[in-house]
C-alpha cells in the first residue's frame, strides 16, 4: 500500500517513479518542462514543471513506467484526478490537467509553497489550540465540498494537510485524494486496492475492521478528530494495542482526556474529543460543519474572556520586563495579552501558533531576520494582522521602507507608553473593523447562498424605507424542472445520501439556468422554479431547458445507471404577465421575495404532467417563442418541446412538426385593479 508525503518546499504529494528514467528539460504532453523532482513512492514522482503555454510553474504527478500497464493502478490513478476534479474548493489541492491514456499518465495540479502538518508537528511538538482549530475549521470545508460531491479521503492524516502560503495567507489544503473512495447510489464503488487502505493511526474502528461497504464520511471525521488531538497535546490519543483491538471489533479503552495532558485546554475540549473519538459513529459528530462548530464552541467556552492579543519583536534583553511592567493594569484588567520574539523568524512562528494575534510591535534592527524582512513575509501567515514599527532608526528611509512593506505605523525609541498606548488603542479599532468586514462578506456569501439576487438587488433600497418590494407587474417565463420519481428515494435511502442525489442534480441544473439569465426563484421540495425575464425570455428558457436534458444525459451516460443523474427530470414551461414582489408576515420577520400569477400555477402543471426527460409549454408560450426550436402538438393542444431546429439530436418520429417562429407579439401590460 502507497503513502504519500509532503515536502517543506511545496511539493503538493509524494509518489514516484525511476529518478533516471528522465532527464533535465523533459516534456511531458507535449507542454510541460520537468525541472526537478520533489519527491516519489513506488507508485510515481512529482515534480516541478513548467507550463510555458500559460507561464506558471505546476506541481506534476507522473505515474511510474513499471505500474503504468496495470488496470489496477491506472484506474487508482483515474479515481485521484476524478475526486479532485469534483471538488471546487480553496481549501482542495486543485487539478489543472491530465492524461491517462497514455503510456505514462499523469496529473498537473496546482504548486504549492509552505509544508505540511507533519513536518511542522515534527519541529514544534505541539501547537496551540487557537492554531488547529483555525486549521480544523479550513480543513472541514474541504471534507464537506468531499463530502458534498460524494468523495471519502481516506486517508487524512498531518502529511496530507498542507500550510500552504498565499497572497490571502497562510491556507490549509487537503492533498492526495490517491485512496478516495467515490460514493455512489449510498455506497462506496470498489477501490482497485484489494488490502485494507489508508495509515493505520488514523483509520477509523470501521476502516480498520475492513467495513468498506459500509463505510461512509464519518471515517474521514474520525481522522481529523485524532490529527487535532495529536496536535494540541503532541500525542496519538490510541496506543497500538487499542488500534489492534479495534481492528478485532473490541472495545478500547478512552484516549487521555487531552486536559490531563496540556491542563490549559479545559473540560470543554475534553468533552469535544470524547464525542470526536468514540467508536461508534452513530455517537460521533455526522459532519465535518457539525465538528468545526463543535471544537469552535468548545474553545470560546473555555475562553471567558478575550484579551486583544499583542506581539512584541524585539531582541533587547530587558523588553519583556518592560513591556509587562507598562502595561501591568490593563494585563492585569485583561485589557491585553503580550507574547514576545527574539527576531523575524520566531515572530512568524508565533504568529502561526496564535492567528489571534491582533497587532505585532516590531523592531528594525534584528539577528537572523529583521523588522523590514519580516514586514514583507507576515501577510504569508496573517493578512488581518497590522504591523507597528517600534526603532530607534527613525530616519525617512526606515520609515518610508516599513510604510511601503505594509507598516500600520512607525514608533521611534526610546518609546513614549502614552503614545504607544493611544496607537494600541488606533491599530486594534483598526484591525477589528476590518475583521468585521471580512466576516460581513463571508456572512454575504452564505446569504447569496439562501437568498435570490433579486432580494438582494432590492435590499438596500427596502432597509431605507422604501416600497421596493410591495409588488409589481412584470413580463417573464416560468420553468418548473422536477427531479422525476425521487420521492421514492427518500424511503429507500438515508437522509444524508438521498440529499447528496438531489443537490447532485441541482448543481448540474442551476448553472445552465445562470448561463442563461434565469433567476432561480425557490427550491420546492424536488424541484426547482427559474425565472426568465428580459430581451427573448422564452426562447433563453427553452435553450436552458435543452441544455439541461442534455447536461443530465452526459452525466448519466458516464455514470451509468447508478448515477443521481440516472433520475431524468420533467419541465414544465409558462410565459406570460407576472405579479413579482414580497409575500410573508413582515410583523413577524419572515419574507419571501416571489413572483404569482396563472403563469406560474401553469408551469408547475406541466412539469406535473411531463413524463421523463420532456419539456411541455402552454400556447401562450408557443405563441411567444421567436428561434426556430421544434416543436411537437400534442392532442389537448400542449406543445411539446423537441430540439433546435436543425440540430440532429431533435429528429423525432414523423409526428414531430417542424415550429417556424411567429413574428414577435408586442408585449401589453396589464393594469392591476385596486
Amino acid at each position: 500500500m502507497r503513502h504519500s508525503r509532503l515536502l517543506a518546499d511545496g511539493a503538493p504529494e509524494a509518489l514516484t517513479m525511476d529518478e533516471n528514467s528522465h532527464s533535465e528539460q523533459q516534456v511531458v504532453g507535449d507542454r510541460y518542462v520537468l525541472e526537478r523532482r520533489l519527491a516519489g513512492g513506488g507508485m510515481g514522482t512529482i515534480w516541478v514543471a513548467l507550463d510555458p503555454k500559460l507561464q506558471r510553474r505546476v506541481a506534476l504527478k507522473l505515474m511510474a513506467s513499471h505500474c503504468a500497464p496495470a488496470p489496477r493502478a491506472r484506474q487508482q490513478f483515474e479515481w485521484e484526478a476524478q475526486a479532485i476534479a469534483r471538488l471546487q474548493n480553496p481549501h482542495v489541492i486543485q487539478v489543472h490537467d491530465c492524461d491517462l491514456s497514455g503510456e505514462t499518465p499523469y496529473i498537473v495540479m496546482e504548486w504549492l509553497v509552505g509544508e505540511d502538518l507533519e513536518a511542522l508537528l515534527h519541529r514544534r511538538g505541539r501547537l496551540s489550540l487557537a492554531m488547529v482549530e483555525r486549521l480544523v475549521t479550513e480543513a472541514s470545508r474541504a471534507l464537506t465540498a468531499a463530502h458534498a460531491a460524494g468523495v471519502l479521503h481516506r486517508d487524512l492524516k498531518p502529511a496530507n494537510l498542507f500550510l500552504a502560503r498565499t497572497e490571502h495567507g497562510e491556507q490549509v489544503k487537503v492533498l492526495d485524494f490517491g485512496l478516495a473512495l467515490l460514493m455512489s447510489g449510498g455506497t462506496a464503488r470498489p477501490h482497485p486496492e484489494e488490502e485494507m487502505a489508508g495509515t493505520p493511526r488514523y483509520m477509523s474502528p470501521e476502516q480498520l475492521r475492513g467495513l468498506e461497504p459500509r463505510l461512509d464520511h464519518r471515517c474521514d471525521l474520525w481522522a481529523l478528530a485524532v490529527v487535532a488531538y495529536r496536535a494540541v497535546t503532541g500525542q496519538h490519543p490510541f496506543p497500538l494495542e487499542s488500534l489492534r483491538q479495534m481492528r478485532l471489533g473490541n472495545v478500547p479503552p478512552p484516549p487521555a482526556a487531552p486536559s490531563s495532558l496540556s491542563p490549559e485546554l479545559g473540560a470543554e475540549v475534553d468533552a469535544f474529543f470524547a464525542r470526536a473519538l468514540d467508536v461508534d459513529p452513530a455517537r460521533r459528530f455526522q459532519s465535518a460543519h457539525e465538528f468545526a462548530s463543535g471544537l469552535t464552541n468548545a474553545v470560546e467556552a473555555g475562553r471567558p474572556s478575550r484579551p486583544a492579543k499583542i506581539l512584541v519583536v524585539d531582541d533587547e534583553p530587558d523588553i519583556v520586563v518592560l513591556m509587562e511592567q507598562s502595561f501591568r493594569k490593563q494585563i492585569r484588567r485583561n485589557v491585553y495579552q503580550f507574547l514576545f520574539a527574539a527576531d523575524g523568524e520566531e515572530a512568524l512562528e508565533e504568529l502561526r501558533q496564535h492567528p489571534d494575534t491582533e497587532v505585532v510591535l516590531c523592531d528594525i534592527n534584528m539577528p537572523r531576520m529583521d523588522g523590514l524582512t519580516f514586514l514583507s513575509r507576515v501577510g504569508e501567515i496573517s493578512s488581518l494582522t497590522r504591523v507597528v514599527i517600534v526603532s530607534a532608526y527613525g530616519d525617512m528611509s526606515n520609515i518610508r521602507t516599513a510604510m511601503n512593506r505594509g507598516a500600520f505605523d512607525f514608533i521611534t525609541k526610546p518609546i513614549d507608553f502614552p503614545d504607544l498606548e493611544a496607537t494600541l488603542v488606533k491599530t486594534l479599532k483598526h484591525v477589528r473593523e476590518l475583521r468585521r468586514t471580512v466576516r460581513y462578506t463571508e456572512e454575504n456569501g452564505l446569504l447569496r447562498m439562501f437568498v435570490p439576487g433579486g432580494v438582494l438587488e432590492r435590499l438596500p433600497p427596502l432597509l431605507q424605507g422604501s416600497d421596493a418590494m410591495a409588488g409589481e407587474w412584470v413580463d417573464g417565463t416560468v420553468v418548473f424542472i422536477d427531479v422525476d420519481a425521487f420521492t421514492a428515494v427518500l424511503h429507500q435511502q438515508p437522509p444524508p445520501e438521498s440529499l447528496r442525489r438531489l443537490n447532485a442534480n441541482f448543481e448540474a441544473i442551476v448553472p445552465e439556468l445562470l448561463a442563461r439569465g434565469g433567476t432561480v426563484d425557490k427550491f420546492m421540495g424536488d424541484a426547482v422554479m427559474a425565472v426568465f425575464r428580459g430581451p427573448g425570455h422564452v426562447d433563453l428558457a427553452l435553450e436552458a431547458c435543452l441544455a439541461i436534458r442534455r447536461q443530465l444525459e452526459a452525466l448519466t451516460a458516464r455514470g451509468g445507471d447508478g448515477a443521481p443523474y440516472a433520475h431524468g427530470v420533467c419541465m414544465g414551461l409558462d410565459s406570460g404577465e407576472l405579479v413579482s414582489g414580497s409575500v410573508g408576515a413582515k410583523a413577524s420577520g419572515r419574507l419571501d421575495y416571489t413572483v404569482l400569477g396563472d403563469v406560474v400555477n401553469t408551469a408547475a402543471r406541466l412539469a406535473v404532467r411531463a413524463g421523463r426527460g420532456q419539456v411541455l409549454l402552454s400556447p401562450r408560450a408557443r405563441e411567444r417563442v421567436r428561434d426556430a426550436f421544434e416543436l411537437r402538438t400534442l392532442e389537448d393542444g400542449l406543445f411539446e418541446l423537441v430540439g433546435r431546429e436543425g440540430d440532429a439530436s431533435s429528429l423525432r418520429p414523423e409526428d414531430s412538426t417542424r415550429f417556424v417562429p411567429l413574428e414577435a407579439p408586442a408585449v401589453s401590460r396589464s393594469t392591476p385593479r385596486g
